[in-house]
């Protein structure tokens, strides 16, 4: 991948706030669907720090709900470079965190809809909405004959002969979904997502689409030993916690700041799905006022390790904003969100 839009750094400026980070817009080299080879256009590098453009971002990641929307808006962008980087089949990718900590992909996502504003009189910006998995949700078909395979199987074979290929990958799905060995081969005529939306509601589960990948799992699913034992920290000095967490309906909400490492997927080197954990000090939420009517209200974990449902990274390179804000629920999924996946096969084990 070759970056084109960025020159020599200034070695003499300090780091702004100790933020790092850097915007690309990702052209494709071919209009061809299957060449997925593109030329990264960089935007804003706080490497060559004077010359970074200012940007702004909102990026939200939420498992179980689709679709995911973000923005990500540059300003001050050269008019001759916007009429490079706005063509069909852009990708956004947006990699921020800190000099001297954590630094990583935070989106990579289609570029939906590209808005332009000026704002006070000599400030013009690019608006970039987006769409998470936008390929794979909305702008793709499939018109095929499956062969005789087992359902896991055939999702996968399916994804690869739409019109618009993508990897359906084997690890994003959970291994409690049912994999039967189909009788007959299977037709597809119609978007690949309401197939992965059939499969997945079949087996009393949503998808999840985030950034580019397209996830099969459950809530509910149990998380492995070894990832309770790698569950991310999250304390005011470690984890960079901001203000109090709060017991919510759902789980617990808390505010940090910013942190590429928290995702609402993690695939750890064992290849099998989990949801990101985190790991929060009891003694440090702040404990919501339950009422006795209020039984689906959510219980603070024995364990103190909550599951990650929700992501939402805000950002602001010029700005105050440099935060990520987290949605959890406790393993036992007990609150409300747990009520939503209970089904009557669990109610009477």
């Amino acid at each position: 991948m070759t970056d084109v839009l960025s020159t020599k750094p200034i070695e003499t400026i300090a780091p702004l706030y100790g933020r790092k980070w850097k915007v690309s817009v990702l052209v494709p080299n071919s209009e061809n669907p299957e060449d997925q080879t593109y030329t990264a256009h960089v935007l804003s590098d706080s490497d060559y720090e004077e010359q970074a453009l200012r940007v702004t971002f909102n990026i939200q990641k939420h498992g179980w709900v689709t679709p995911n929307f973000s923005e990500i808006s540059v300003y001050n962008v050269a008019p001759d470079i916007e009429n490079i980087i706005l063509k069909n089949g852009m990708i956004v990718r947006v990699e921020a965190g800190y000099v001297n900590g954590v630094f990583g992909l935070i989106y990579e996502a289609p570029i939906f809809q590209p808005l332009w504003d000026r704002q006070n009189v000599v400030d013009s910006i690019v608006t970039f909405r987006c769409i998470d998995a936008q390929g794979i949700i909305y702008d793709n078909y499939v018109a095929t004959t499956g062969f005789l395979k087992t359902q896991k199987g055939m999702l996968i074979d399916m994804a690869a002969r739409a019109r618009q290929p993508f990897k359906l990958r084997k690890e994003n799905m959970s291994d409690s979904l049912e994999d039967k060995k189909l009788v007959r081969p299977k037709i597809f005529f119609d978007k690949p997502s309401y197939y992965i939306r059939k499969y997945a509601q079949q087996n009393g589960t949503l998808p999840s689409y985030i950034d580019l990948d397209a996830y099969i799992t459950k809530p509910q699913d149990p998380v492995s030993a070894s990832a309770l034992d790698n569950a991310l920290v999250i304390s005011p000095g470690e984890g960079g916690l901001i203000g109090v967490p709060q017991q919510t309906q759902d789980g617990v909400n808390f505010t940090c700041l910013l942190n590429p490492l928290i995702r609402v997927f993690n695939i750890p080197d064992d290849k099998k799905i989990n949801c990101m954990l985190v790991k929060i000090d009891k003694s440090i939420i702040r404990q919501a006022e339950i009422q006795p009517n209020q039984e689906s209200y959510s219980k603070l974990d024995q364990d103190w390790t909550y599951k990650v449902i929700g992501v939402n990274h805000v950002g602001d390179t010029r700005g105050g904003d440099w935060y990520t804000k987290v949605s959890g629920v406790d393993q036992s999924m007990s609150g409300l969100r747990g009520a939503m996946w209970t089904t009557q096969n669990s109610v009477n084990k």
